[in-house]
């Protein structure tokens, strides 16, 4: 026979050639020769115990070389082809040509692909970045087959996420919260991790029951927000499972890198939900101290997370993103200026004390350089962060009415520095008003005594000139700069810096 490379019929062909010279040399084997063929049909007429054995063992097949004598058991071709590669027939004989098999992976990270590398694979990082303490990323997992990866995510797994007190895992609201916060409402804390959010989160979330209450949670409040709609209801039915499922989570010692990705989510969207909230301000400072206390004891435990938790790495994030900096207009310095001076005799406990500290030089900073805001602005809330336990408390008491008048300056420089603080969103298209912070000025208005209520002026018009500038229009996201001048009949509005 002349050489010719082997193809998907070549058994079949071996096997005639061999079964016609078995015939022709010794008759008696024709009617055997059936038996020859791996390929046998599922209609033969074979004995039940042929039929139970020949799918038990694989019957030898052989071929003939110029004798009568069967020389060389013949493996099936899926065997053959997967032992031995490709070969050809010369005689009778099989000649193998080995042939490399696939090593490298399919989804692998983008350094591994970058080295050209095998990459093990492995979620939130692989082995390869961990040992050369790289940033390890994939790209954007593809539906069920990312979802079966997640499994490496977390030791204990649950099989689904039951929601609802009903059999349905999803109800359509829930359907809808989980959309609006892929679209719209995931956090763009901590910088630099939106791909965390959009592609590990919702993979941890489906086998972590309490950071999926946390996202609907968060997405209920956020959506009441934009559209007005009455969910407040259904945002605090999943804010307080989410609070137990975490308190749970956080009692258990061993801790893999999904437990800490699902620990450290759930925490920035209760503090990002409570800012939402018209009475969530207590929780909100909480809850900020929170996030930064569990990213320090999770980075000292230097799990394998999918989160960048460093402060180098936020800065990193920032550099080009602080670049071309709008100016804040001088009028609205002197209006915050004047009014924190009024504010600064009322200061006596250590909490009013170092908070106006605060809020002074970050209005001071506006003066001299956009980019100092930003630093300084920050710093305010690593000051709310640093503050010890009796100290946080003294800063959160109800009765503090200076820290109350405070907080509400905060509030309104925030809305004043937006342009700049805004750059923390990137190119990202900002779908959380800046309203939430309104409601929280007013709301803290309302439980100042009326002895107080005139170093409340300067807030309150920030607040009025933003309801003004989105009074009417049918987007319900505000432009920014979102301030404008406004003509007071009062004549003491020279002093808050309008005209």
């Amino acid at each position: 026979m002349a050489e010719q490379a082997l193809n998907n019929s070549w058994l079949t062909n071996a096997l005639l050639g061999a079964s016609r010279r078995r015939t022709e040399s010794d008759p008696s084997t024709a009617s055997s020769s059936s038996h020859l063929s791996p390929f046998r049909s599922s209609e033969s007429s074979h004995s039940a115990a042929e039929s139970e054995r020949a799918q038990s063992e694989v019957t030898p097949t052989t071929i003939a070389s110029g004798s009568d004598d069967l020389a060389a058991p013949l493996q099936p071709a899926h065997q053959f082809v997967a032992e031995n590669g490709e070969g050809s027939l010369d005689g009778g004989l099989i000649h193998q040509r080995s042939r490399k098999g696939h090593k490298k992976s399919r989804e692998g990270c983008f350094n591994c692909k970058r080295r050209k590398i095998k990459c093990q694979e492995t979620q939130p990082a692989c082995e390869n970045c961990t040992k050369k303490n790289l940033q390890c990323s994939y790209p954007a997992p593809k539906t069920l087959k990312a979802l079966q990866g997640s499994l490496l995510y977390s030791s204990n797994p649950i099989a689904s996420v039951n929601l609802q007190g009903t059999p349905t895992i999803f109800s359509l609201t829930d359907m809808r919260l989980f959309h609006h916060f892929l679209m719209d409402a995931y956090p763009h804390l901590p910088v630099g991790n939106d791909l965390a959010w959009l592609t590990q989160v919702p993979l941890i979330a489906h086998h972590n029951a309490y950071l999926m209450h946390a996202i609907l949670g968060m997405s209920a409040s956020h959506l009441e927000l934009l559209t007005g709609e009455s969910l407040g209801a259904v945002a605090i039915h999943h804010r307080l499972l989410a609070v137990q499922g975490s308190n749970a989570a956080l009692s258990r010692r061993v801790r893999t890198g999904s437990d800490g990705d699902a620990l450290l989510g759930a925490c920035y969207l209760l503090a990002f939900q409570a800012s939402y909230m018209k009475d969530g301000l207590s929780e909100f400072f909480t809850m900020v101290r929170g996030c930064s206390l569990l990213s320090n004891q999770l980075r000292a435990e230097k799990l394998p997370m999918a989160f960048f938790l460093t402060e180098k790495d936020h800065f990193q994030f920032m550099e080009d993103r602080l670049l071309n900096l709008p100016v804040i207009s001088p009028k609205l310095v002197e209006g915050a200026q004047a009014s924190l001076v009024a504010v600064q005799p009322l200061c006596a406990m250590p909490s009013q004390t170092d908070f106006y500290q605060l809020l002074h030089e970050c209005v001071e900073a506006i003066k001299l350089s956009s980019l100092r805001v930003y630093f300084k602005f920050i710093s305010i809330y690593r000051g709310i962060i640093d503050m010890d336990l009796e100290m946080f408390h003294e800063f959160m008491d109800p009765s503090n009415i200076v820290v109350q008048l405070l907080i509400a300056h905060f509030f309104a420089l925030q809305l004043v520095v937006a342009p700049i603080i805004n750059r923390e969103w990137a190119g990202r298209k900002r779908s959380t008003p800046l309203r939430f912070r309104l409601d929280q000025i007013y709301q803290l208005s309302k439980g100042i005594p009326d002895s107080y209520k005139s170093h409340l002026a300067w807030p309150l018009a920030i607040a009025d000139a933003v309801m003004d500038e989105v009074a009417g229009k049918k987007p319900l996201v505000p432009r920014v700069p979102i301030l404008r001048n406004k003509e007071w009949a009062d004549p003491a509005s020279a002093v808050l810096g309008w005209s």
